[in-house]
């Protein structure tokens, strides 16, 4: 199961920066309290395997609505984008722990390249995807390249602003790279001619 065939991903696609784009994650896992105060919660609503990595969705939910200015995981910014704790005042940090010892934090997501043709980084990372708020809910999504090594996968999760000191669910990173094996490649033989 470690060799699993990376699916072809286009000139302007590295496997680091995202899911590829024309592959079908299979699911891993959802719905999965991770944290909750009088406060807030916050959910690992899904996670998605691909060939190269997994991607997965958190959302903080707030008991009362929070005032218009960007969000839990967003800046206000004409593009919505996942931030650290510190960049959003006080958000939640997500941190994802593999069986190896590699920890990898929002808050500290590691040196990536600018661009995804710079070359890859040195070892996984957590790279911030996509976000979005309405006030009350907070989304954001996390792509991790690459797959974890066999054993579980700990994400954890703190929001000191909104009382809740500690979380945390654990997955199998045998399940996930089992799902992994399962992904469809939606156009292969597409794919080979490129």
């Amino acid at each position: 199961m470690d060799d699993v065939d990376a699916p072809h991903l286009g000139a302007d696609h590295a496997a680091w920066h995202a899911r590829p784009p024309a592959v079908l994650g299979q699911v891993v896992a959802g719905q999965l309290l991770l944290a909750r105060s009088d406060r807030a919660a916050v959910v690992l609503a899904s996670v998605l395997a691909y060939p190269t990595g997994f991607e997965f969705d958190v959302s903080a939910i707030l008991r009362e609505p929070q005032p218009a200015g960007g969000g839990a995981f967003t800046d206000g910014a004409a593009v919505p984008r996942p931030r650290s704790a510190a960049e959003s005042g006080g958000g939640p940090e997500l941190t994802v722990r593999f069986a190896d010892g590699t920890t990898l934090s929002s808050a500290r997501p590691g040196p990536l390249p600018e661009h995804p043709g710079d070359g890859a980084p040195a070892g996984p990372v957590l790279v911030p995807v996509a976000a979005s708020t309405d006030g009350r809910r907070h989304d954001a999504r996390f792509w991790v390249w690459s797959l974890p090594p066999e054993g579980p996968v700990v994400v954890e999760c703190g929001w000191p602003a909104q009382d809740i000191t500690y979380g945390r669910v654990e997955i199998s990173g045998t399940l996930i790279r089992a799902a992994a094996a399962g992904a469809v490649e939606l156009w292969p033989q597409e794919a080979a001619t490129r």
